[in-house]
């Protein structure tokens, strides 16, 4: 049998001692980085999300333009003849959103609502 005998002396292990401080700085360059990566992933998250929320009271602001039309229609007797792209109703809310009504087209009877918060626009288009 053979055996192998290491020796380590002093000037061996002193030697080695930076490596142990290398291998640590590696190690959390590389947390670094991982941990930099998902904050970005969360980061963009919270983004769309605030987006999301814009277009979303986009679209109620513009379903607000829509009730209000079938009310007129079904209440007040308003009627529409063949003009189109008239603006029937522009009206700010007070969550701070606003819609524009249009009369879009005759037969049959289209008209679409254009809601709008901040930065972003919803449609919505009824036939009748």
């Amino acid at each position: 049998m053979f055996y192998i005998k290491t020796v380590f002396s002093k000037t061996a292990i002193r030697e080695k001692r930076g490596s142990a401080l290398i291998l640590t700085m590696f190690i959390l360059a590389g947390m670094l980085i991982v941990s930099l990566g998902g904050a970005y992933v969360v980061f963009l998250g919270i983004k769309a999300g605030g987006i999301q929320a814009q277009s979303t009271r986009a679209y109620y602001a513009a379903e607000s333009g829509t009730e209000r039309l079938l009310w007129e229609l079904r209440w007040n007797s308003a009627s529409y003849s063949s003009s189109t792209d008239i603006s029937l109703f522009n009206e700010t809310l007070s969550t701070g959103g606003n819609y524009d009504v249009y009369y879009v087209e005759f037969p049959p009877l289209v008209f679409r609502s254009i809601g709008e918060f901040q930065n972003s626009k919803r449609s919505v288009e009824i036939r009748i």
